[in-house]
């Protein structure tokens, strides 16, 4: 039994490795977000400032870290579809 090469098969990854991409920069802020409020409330024992300081800066970091994981999904992504268009185009 020979496996055949599907085209639609690589969009559809394509697809999902894109739809990862944007889930994963929100993804990435909201537990930034959760993570700097904890460390926050905690280092500044339950004052407000302390707290405030720290949803901003996990925010920030948890949307560069979201952003770095998102562009190395779309890398991916474009591979694939990189590769199925050059298979389309040689096919014939």
């Amino acid at each position: 039994m020979a496996t055949e090469y599907n085209p639609e098969l690589i969009q559809k990854l394509a697809d999902k490795l894109y739809s990862q991409a944007n889930t994963s920069i929100v993804l990435g802020t909201f537990i930034g977000l959760i993570a700097g409020g904890g460390f926050g409330f905690s280092a500044s024992q339950g004052v407000g400032a302390g707290f405030i300081i720290g949803i901003v800066i996990g925010g920030v970091l948890g949307y560069l870290i979201g952003q770095s994981r998102a562009f190395s999904l779309r890398v991916q992504a474009q591979m694939a579809l990189c590769q199925r268009q050059i298979e389309l185009n040689t096919r014939r």
